[in-house]
């Protein structure tokens, strides 16, 4: 079954130091919060690290706390059962609707879940979109 809702996605900056994700891992572990789905990537200048977590604002205070430049955004969170194709039957239906991905990346959270994370060019539709597709999915 697949749940769509908004939460919220930190960006975190760092320079050109790879190794500080495990340290960023660790400030939100520290502060007792979940990370749900994170994604890191380097765009030439900086190492970025996208982290949703189970509590956004305490996570951020950590990060800014350690001295981190820390972004807020929305984002839409799918979670839905693990098999083969379901990310792709989720992209292609928000693709019908005319919403576009801008990124999108997942995570495992227990055997036969995952959770995909959306940014899309209209977060609310999206969530209701996918909510809609779900319901038709199970009719």
């Amino acid at each position: 079954m697949t749940k769509a809702r908004m939460e919220i996605e930190l960006a975190v900056r760092t320079g050109k130091h790879p190794g500080n994700l495990s340290k960023i891992l660790s400030i939100v572990a520290d502060r007792g919060v979940n990370i749900l789905a994170y994604c890191t990537y380097f765009d030439r200048d900086h190492f970025k690290i996208l982290l949703v977590t189970e509590a956004a604002p305490p996570a951020k205070h950590a990060l800014e706390e350690a001295g981190y430049d820390c972004v807020a955004e929305s984002v839409v969170m799918v979670g839905a059962p693990d098999r083969v194709g379901a990310a792709a039957e989720l992209g292609r239906h928000l693709s019908r609707a005319g919403i576009d991905i801008m990124y999108s990346y997942a995570s495992t959270s227990r055997p036969a879940e995952f959770f995909a994370i959306f940014n899309t060019s209209d977060n609310e539709r999206a969530v209701r979109v996918l909510e809609q597709f779900e319901l038709t999915r199970a009719a």
